[in-house]
């Protein structure tokens, strides 16, 4: 089969996700660095504009003053009013000035300091008027005191204007500078991105197509795969029939030179019994012990093969007629050893009635065969729960160490060694029946006391009565679902 391509989806989807946030904290960058610049622009030209407002606080104190010491008309004294009450709020509105450079910062606040000393010596003037006249406050205009600080500020309100004009220029073109690698990144990026999703495109077209094909391969195969599932299943079947015929006449073939060997082996015992000495006859009579004990195991092995057939069709039975079945085929053993079995709420199921008669008569058999001195007592027992049936055969027999639990269902496993007769096959008979009908049987035991085997069958064996189509009241029965 044809590998997949690995085109590492997982890498090109972080390739396509990684791109994206890389020009975002790109463009998040530019733009954060625009708007810095854009502050700072708003910052100069509002200083630009408050630097004017200086000048004309400076202009207004000055008009205001000298056209009252002029004209003696207090009108003006409204103008230089206007100047004292609006300056010192006017200053504050100027903002923060943290972020000027330091050269900007001392001359702003040199002419902060020219303005109010001009407007203090306005206000000192027009004390002095008010206080000696007219012609004391000229002989102080004449001195040329305040002529002097309004040069001064003009001077210095032109050369921050210029520094201010020249700064603002500087973030003009800083933003034109940053808007320019703005839309160049924005386009750098959309192409990338666009070479992006053809590319990641292209591979996804790529990998679906070559699943496709190793879909249909695969298909391919299972279709072939089945094939010589199925022609192997033939195979074994027909293996398996033929070892089974084998294994079925091979016993019969090997009955037959036993029962010959057994025969004459009591031929002989009967026939010249005053001949032979003790070791004689107690020779004999291991040889006829070993044939019966092999004839056994060879029953044991046919009963296993008849197993591995399908048996016969399951139908409707009653599990108390088998028990009673099983009782009439162990009836010499019941009678010489004083056994007393009950039952009670046992079901009707359908199952194998040859196969689940040999259940019952293997179970009852165990449990007489391995009793104690007191008579056998067995109980056989039915419980229904919500999706199986558990039946017990409980016997106060010997019993056995509970380690063994398991081990007892295995073929020609033995607890009680010779013992006791046995081919150490019959529970191990039991557990196929069972299984092939669904269910699982176990065993919990205690030494000196007794031991009791539980068959778990589920309740889709149930039978239950339905009518027969066209026959209205003529009882049928049928399988429960």
């Amino acid at each position: 089969m044809t590998a997949l391509p690995k085109p590492n989806p997982r890498l090109r989807l972080a390739v396509l996700f990684a791109i994206p946030l890389m020009f975002c904290i790109v463009f998040f960058v530019v733009n954060t660095v625009a708007e810095r610049n854009d502050l700072q622009l708003i910052r100069l030209q509002s200083l630009n504009s408050g630097i004017g407002k200086l000048r004309s606080f400076a202009n207004d104190a000055e008009v205001g003053i000298h056209g009252f010491l002029i004209t003696g008309d207090a009108g003006y004294l409204a103008t230089l009013d206007g100047v004292n009450s609006r300056l010192d709020s006017y200053v504050d509105l100027l903002g923060n000035r943290s972020s000027l450079d330091a050269r900007l910062l001392r001359q702003l606040e040199r002419l902060i300091t020219l303005v109010q000393q001009r407007v203090d010596d306005a206000n000192e003037l027009l004390s002095l008027q008010r206080q000696q006249g007219f012609e004391a406050a000229f002989e102080e205009v004449k001195s040329g005191k305040s002529r002097q600080t309004m040069q001064q500020i003009r001077g210095l309100v032109d050369e921050l204007q210029a520094t201010v004009s020249t700064q603002v220029a500087g973030r003009l073109n800083r933003e034109r500078y940053l808007t320019r690698w703005t839309f160049l990144v924005f386009l750098f990026g959309t192409l990338v991105m666009l070479v992006v999703l053809v590319w990641l495109y292209q591979s996804l077209l790529t990998y679906i197509d070559s699943r496709d094909r190793a879909v249909a391969q695969l298909k391919d195969l299972n279709l072939d795969l089945e094939r010589r599932i199925g022609e192997r299943t033939q195979e074994l079947q027909h293996f398996n029939e033929e070892l089974q015929q084998f294994a079925y006449v091979a016993s019969h073939d090997l009955q037959e030179p036993l029962r010959t060997i057994s025969t004459f082996t009591q031929l002989l015992q009967s026939r010249y019994k005053d001949r032979f000495d003790a070791d004689a006859e107690e020779f004999m009579g291991y040889i006829v012990s070993s044939s019966r004990r092999m004839t056994d195991l060879i029953n044991g092995l046919l009963a296993l093969v008849r197993l591995r057939k399908s048996g016969q069709p399951a139908g409707p039975v009653s599990l108390c007629e088998l028990l009673e079945e099983a009782k009439v085929s162990l009836q010499a053993a019941i009678r010489e050893n004083y056994a007393e079995i009950s039952s009670r709420n046992l079901p009707t199921l359908v199952v194998d009635r040859l196969q689940f008669a040999q259940v019952f008569q293997n179970l009852l058999a165990n449990a007489i065969k391995y009793r104690r001195e007191e008579a056998p007592r067995i109980v056989v027992e039915g419980s229904r729960e919500s999706t199986h049936w558990t039946i017990s055969i409980a016997d106060n027999g010997r019993g056995f160490d509970q380690e063994f639990a398991e081990r007892i269902f295995g073929l020609f496993q033995r607890l009680h060694a010779r013992e006791v007769e046995g081919t150490g096959m019959g529970l191990s008979i039991v557990k196929r029946v069972v299984e092939r009908h669904g269910g699982r049987i176990w065993a919990n035991s205690t030494e000196g006391v007794g031991s009791v085997f539980y068959i778990s069958l589920p309740v889709s064996l149930e039978a239950r009565p339905v009518e027969v189509a066209g026959q209205s009241g003529m009882p049928s029965i049928s399988v429960a679902p």
